[in-house]
């Protein structure tokens, strides 16, 4: 779901479905333990934003000899057309969807259980496997993981006259010098949340109160800082970019996705996700993860070659553009890993919490973001937003 933003980012630009191939041809069962056959990945992105994923692939392709069909999807309508091949019946093999859509697909019986045999998950750093977990039964491996941390403008601060390398640490900090940073007329603010984004929302509300506040004064505390109203294509982010937020919480990609717009010398800083004063860190983090479908003809196969995308290239030509494959030792898989961004990564592993991983996270999410937007645009209070929220959890869960 914030997918969206980091791509147009990235891209600088929407992204079109721009080739792949369907299941236009039966397909035969496929001998178990021996890579051979074909196998069809969906997933979202472009061969533009794609190279070095396409390059392992064809290397994948020449070494096993297996027919490997990609489709390139545009975010939005992934998960609306992997929804319909499910349906119908034709899924694909492979498929890489956010960690917030495999517990409803995995209730409905729709995943292939990770095939050990073919990818072993002791390889991953502990925790990050949860939310590709559905009871009890690991359905996925993650890729794309992103903790949340703050990003700040040093210039922004020095001109408030904050000291710029002393980033806030806790909320009650942000909310001071956002106080400091936002402009009489409010199109400079301090924090700027992602309006809008249900994941995002869903996770700042998750760091708030798990952090130890109640939804109530949550919703109150987010509503006091930033500026729905301020527009930018590429959302907070852009805003982020242009100056006019000095603040931002976003993931670990946010640095290398500036140096791409041009912006190595932008004046930015990174510190830890903040906490409430004296309570413990609550690191919101969602993360993106490969999935086989149960109905694939070709699951060993299928498993074999995420298990390859998932080696020790990808992680190092991934980790260069700020993407993380949690492997054990990811760090050291090259220069970038030692940055502060990946430090800040490392540390917060221990607390990292991805939310609630049910069946109905999406239809949570949104009510999430409805409730941070209708108390943000002043359509309803803190109270009557929290009863809305606590109303539509109870019916989805």
């Amino acid at each position: 779901m914030a997918e969206l933003t980091r791509r147009g980012l990235l891209a600088a630009g929407a992204l079109t479905l721009l080739a792949g191939c369907g299941r236009d041809e039966p397909r035969q069962q496929v001998a178990y333990g021996k890579p051979q056959g074909e196998v069809n990945v969906w997933l979202h992105g472009s061969q533009e934003t794609g190279e070095q994923f396409q390059a392992l692939v064809h290397d994948y392709i020449a070494e096993y000899r297996v027919d490997v069909r990609l489709l390139y999807l545009p975010v939005g309508q992934l998960d609306a057309k992997l929804l319909t091949a499910f349906t119908g019946g034709t899924p694909p093999d492979v498929f890489k969807i956010g960690h917030w859509s495999f517990p409803a697909h995995a209730k409905k019986n729709r995943l292939a259980p990770v095939d050990t045999k073919a990818l072993t998950l002791q390889n991953y750093e502990p925790g990050t496997t949860t939310p590709l977990t559905y009871d009890g039964v690991p359905y996925g491996v993650p890729i794309d993981f992103n903790p949340c941390m703050l990003y700040y403008r040093k210039d922004r601060f020095e001109q408030a006259g904050l000291d710029p390398d002393k980033p806030p640490a806790t909320w009650e900090e942000i909310a001071a010098a956002s106080t400091k940073l936002t402009s009489a007329d409010r199109r400079q603010v301090g924090l700027q949340w992602l309006y809008g984004d249900p994941q995002w929302a869903l996770m700042m509300i998750t760091a708030l109160t798990k952090g130890g506040t109640s939804l109530v004064d949550a919703l109150t505390y987010m509503s006091k800082l930033g500026n729905p109203k301020l527009s930018n294509p590429l959302g907070a982010l852009g805003l982020f970019y242009s100056g006019e937020a000095a603040m931002v919480i976003s993931g670990a990609f946010l640095g290398p996705a500036l140096e791409k717009l041009g912006k190595k010398s932008t004046p930015y800083g990174v510190a830890p996700m903040p906490a409430w004063e004296g309570r413990p860190s609550v690191v919101p983090a969602y993360t993106w993860g490969w999935g086989v479908a149960k109905d694939s003809p070709n699951q060993y196969t299928a498993w074999h070659l995420v298990n390859y995308l998932q080696g020790a290239r990808s992680v190092t030509t991934n980790l260069d553009n700020g993407i993380i494959i949690p492997t054990k030792g990811w760090r050291q898989a090259g220069p970038r890993g030692e940055s502060e961004i990946m430090k800040i990564v490392a540390d917060s592993l221990p607390h990292v919490d991805f939310g609630p991983t049910i069946p109905g996270t999406l239809e949570l999410a949104k009510a999430a973001s409805s409730a941070v937007d209708s108390v943000a645009h002043g359509k309803a209070t803190p109270a009557q937003a929290a009863a809305a929220y606590d109303a539509a959890t109870r019916q989805i869960q």
